[in-house]
């Protein structure tokens, strides 16, 4: 409510004291009022926008889920609403009629004032973010696997090829278009098969092994194999034993991947 109230205020104080967009050629003794009128009418959509829509839509407002671009979108769609809201608003005080041009007309006006709070929005939301969820880079508890001499065998989808590796020497799994590529750690060096096979298919065939996780839409990686993870929980970077590879951790996740370490 407050940064509601803040943002109508702004726009009540802006067309007040600048009288943008010809307004200052209007005489009119109501002049004053009709243009406060303006900020009240942002204060009232905005409130609308920020307690009633989220209930509405929870999944797009869900903390997890919050991007820059999201947030973008959702300027402009707030931004939309004030716009029908000044129109409506226009036509009630000053008789203005309703038509295509005078819609567009209102869109530029409300964006040309709106940019700059709602990209303070942003920032600000964006920061909050960052700090809520910032995390030093700290060290992880070395994960054993259950069964260090475990063995896992990769099938691709022609049921023909396979690849056995153990488990303790696993490092990561990455898509590569219509193949993926099983690297791992030999002695010294890292080693590198490529399956015709989906990610998600050979993440069928690891649901016995619990600490080979999937991270990202695009790896799979072992976590016994991790000491250090970066980042927030906007997205992590593991930083794998060899000091070789890194692996991203996407938002999706994030919770799996940094509860291992936190236990």
């Amino acid at each position: 409510m407050i940064s509601s109230a803040g943002a109508g205020l702004f726009v009540a104080l802006f067309l007040l004291i600048f009288q943008p967009f010809g307004s200052e050629n209007w005489n009119d003794a109501r002049k004053p009022f009709v243009l406060a009128g303006y900020g009240l009418i942002t204060f009232c959509f905005l409130l609308i926008d920020g307690f009633v829509v989220p209930k509405w839509f929870k999944t797009w407002h869900s903390e997890q889920n919050w991007t820059v671009g999201r947030e973008i979108l959702w300027s402009l769609f707030v931004i939309i609403t004030i716009t029908f809201g000044n129109l409506f608003y226009g036509q009630l005080v000053l008789g203005t009629g309703f038509s295509l041009e005078n819609l567009v007309r209102w869109f530029f006006v409300t964006t040309s004032i709106g940019i700059i709070p709602s990209t303070i929005v942003t920032l600000v939301n964006y920061n909050i973010l960052l700090r809520k969820h910032a995390t030093t880079n700290f060290q992880v508890s070395p994960i054993l696997p259950a069964q260090s001499a475990a063995e896992l065998t990769l099938i691709a989808e022609n049921q023909k090829d396979a690849h056995t590796i153990s488990v303790a020497n696993l490092l990561f799994i990455e898509s590569a278009d219509n193949y993926s590529e099983v690297v791992s750690w030999q002695i010294d060096k890292a080693q590198k098969i490529l399956l015709r096979s989906s990610l998600g298919r050979l993440e069928e065939q690891i649901v016995e092994q619990p600490n080979v996780v999937r991270c990202h839409r695009s790896y799979i990686v072992n976590l016994t194999q991790v000491i250090g993870v970066s980042g927030n929980a906007q997205g992590y970077k593991l930083t794998l034993k060899n000091g070789v590879f890194s692996v991203p951790v996407s938002r999706r996740y994030a919770g799996l991947v940094a509860s291992y370490f936190r236990k």
